[in-house]
């Protein structure tokens, strides 16, 4: 049985890593019955083309414009769009805006881990500093290990520029 709780708009625990994670409640919060947590997003911003095995997973877009592809769908999302990803379908999103603020949802919880593993603690609530670097795309050995343990699996590489 799990206890009450709520978390103020400015608390969670916060991640950095191609953008703010805000992770409002964890499956250890929820008896592993949800996950939740916001998101700002720089322009660009894309996860490779993935799919879970364990959990479904929902988007709301509180601010800013993406572009989502669930299964063969392509989606324009601005603010105020719902999604709904199926476990066992694949998808990814882009952030066609200059920023976005997006409201994610894992049913059931305990996937959001993976985040824990390919990111870092936040210094503030705000995007990263550009590192001056561009991102690299962790090793193979973490990636393999990390589908395994959260039921994911990564099939394609994140979404180009709009065309």
């Amino acid at each position: 049985m799990t206890q009450p709780f709520s978390v103020p708009a400015d608390g969670g625990k916060a991640t950095w890593g191609d953008g703010l994670n805000l992770f409002k409640a964890m499956a250890g919060d929820t008896g592993g019955a949800l996950a939740l947590w916001e998101s700002l997003l720089p322009q660009g911003s894309s996860p490779p083309l993935h799919v879970h095995s364990r959990e479904d997973e929902a988007f709301y877009v509180l601010d800013g414009e993406l572009t989502f592809r669930i299964g063969d769908q392509v989606v324009l999302a601005p603010t105020g769009s719902f999604l709904w990803g199926p476990r066992d379908v694949a998808h990814q999103y882009r952030v066609d805006s200059p920023t976005a603020r997006l409201l994610t949802l894992f049913v059931p919880g305990g996937g959001e881990e993976l985040f824990f593993h390919i990111s870092r603690p936040a210094e503030a609530l705000t995007l990263p500093p550009p590192s001056g670097q561009p991102a690299a795309s962790p090793p193979p050995e973490l990636i393999a290990m990390l589908e395994e343990r959260y039921g994911g699996k990564v099939l394609g590489p994140p979404m180009g520029p709009p065309e």
